[in-house]
């Protein structure tokens, strides 16, 4: 999975969650308006909290496997270097002409 398609995928699952929130409040204010007062005041706060929680958690996953993905993009140029610096021959410095 790349990051573009990581920071898609959040992005996507943010705004189903604004969907969800937006559905949740309009259920919590449908059952204040039925009489249930402390019923809908408790699923709104109980369904926003809960969608809170679930959208932080998919937001810190999704920033630990993008910092994930920069750390192996690094790390393999870090090899590369490396493997191109063992391929090089090496010179003796003592027949070395150059210096």
């Amino acid at each position: 999975m790349t990051l573009g398609a990581v920071k898609q995928a959040t992005g996507v699952l943010a705004i189903l969650f604004l969907i969800v929130a937006a559905f949740a409040v309009l259920s919590g204010l449908g059952q204040i308006f039925t009489g249930h007062l402390f019923h809908g005041i408790g699923r709104i706060v109980g369904s926003l909290a809960l969608l809170g929680f679930l959208y932080l958690m998919v937001r810190l996953l999704a920033e630990i496997l993008a910092a994930l993905h920069r750390l192996n993009d690094r790390l393999s140029i870090v090899g590369d270097e490396i493997r191109t610096k063992r391929n090089q021959p090496i010179t003796d410095p003592a027949t070395d002409t150059k210096a």
